[in-house]
């Protein structure tokens, strides 16, 4: 009886929690800016690099094409070991305004940190190597920040689909995160955000530089987040079409895992409770449905609070993410979402085993 209580107990902390995340994403205002409006502002791009050849002179097309050129670029060679330098050099011939820097350090992370110190502006815009922004990518940043000033913009990405099921399950998988920080944005605490479409000032970056961590492999996004948060700053999430940057998915099975254990790494270091809160009731409640799944073998009653507990995450999840498949272009929502479903708690609780089990500080 008392694993009834603490199933139904569980449940209802998990659909408070997706509750939020729908209140928050309905919120938030879909942002249209007035391209009439002449615009001026000193604006930062740092982007990365390591060993991306093969992606950066696509990111190098999407910016020289954006509609808003006055813009500093910087980019950052993190000891790369193809040809990422020469491509830089290349692109002194297409961007009036570009820092070419060489890392001292190692690491995305003082990469970054690198890029953002030596920039000239105050807004920072920050995306991947690997990442296609859309064509008003900077110019729906620039004005939203004018509209809202904030100390932090949560921007919005999404995975490309090379046409394979595996790009499919993980566009699903990926838009629940993006969608869910979004929505808990939008419900007044910020738990989540992504270094590959971030804007921020460079005075909050720098009054949070202490906070970020650095000896974790991962989290500069979600650190600054963090540290924000706790001095009270202002985070939006930007809610346009105009602000989003698509991203490549995994190649494989092996490096999808490899990244999520690198994310779930971070966790020990979180110290805002709305983050904390999340992950507890999150691990929570896939971890009920695994002793369910294992109970059920020795009793049949086990199987029917299975599978009620198991619908109800099923309908939530799917409701939220019809609600946001417009915005993020989400197709087979129902079908994807059951196949998330069924494998998600065996996902979580591997990923979250492996990544405390074998943590790596190696760069």
């Amino acid at each position: 009886m008392w694993l009834l209580y603490i199933s139904i107990f569980i449940c209802l902390l998990y659909l408070i929690l997706v509750a939020a995340f729908m209140i928050g994403w309905k919120r938030i205002p879909l942002f249209n800016p007035n391209e009439n409006e002449l615009i001026q502002s000193n604006v930062t791009v740092v982007v990365a690099c390591k060993n991306e050849e093969e992606f950066l002179p696509r990111l190098l097309s999407c910016l020289s094409s954006q509609s808003f050129s006055n813009f500093e670029l910087v980019l950052v060679n993190d000891h790369s070991a193809d040809n990422t330098g020469l491509i830089m050099e290349n692109a002194k011939s297409i961007f009036r305004d570009i820092q070419l820097i060489n890392a001292v350090g190692f690491g995305k992370k003082n990469a970054l940190k690198e890029g953002i110190q030596n920039s000239r502006n105050d807004l920072i815009i920050t995306t991947d190597a690997d990442c296609s922004p859309v064509p008003n990518w900077i110019e729906t940043i620039v004005r939203f920040s004018i509209n809202f000033p904030a100390d932090l913009i949560i921007c919005p990405v999404r995975l490309s689909e090379n046409g394979t099921f595996f790009s499919r399950l993980q566009s699903m998988e990926f838009t629940s995160l993006v969608a869910s920080g979004a929505g808990a944005a939008g419900a007044g605490m910020p738990i989540m955000c992504n270094g590959a479409n971030l804007a921020f000032t460079k005075k909050a970056w720098l009054e949070s530089q202490n906070d970020l961590h650095a000896e974790d492999q991962s989290g500069d996004d979600v650190f600054l987040l963090q540290s924000i948060q706790k001095r009270g700053g202002i985070v939006r999430f930007l809610k346009s079409e105009s602000a989003f940057v698509v991203t490549e998915p995994s190649a494989s099975v092996p490096s999808f895992f490899k990244q999520r254990r690198r994310w779930a790494s971070k966790a020990p270091s979180y110290t805002d409770w709305h983050i904390i809160y999340t992950a507890i009731v999150v691990l929570l409640t896939n971890v009920l449905l695994l002793l369910l799944l294992g109970l059920s073998f020795l009793n049949p009653n086990y199987f029917i609070l299975l599978i009620f507990i198991f619908g109800l995450k099923y309908f939530s999840d799917t409701f939220f993410l019809l609600n946001v498949s417009l915005f993020f272009k989400l197709k087979e929502v129902v079908f994807l979402s059951f196949l998330l479903s069924v494998y998600y708690p065996f996902y979580i609780v591997s990923v979250g085993l492996s990544s405390i089990a074998f943590k790596s500080k190696k760069w």
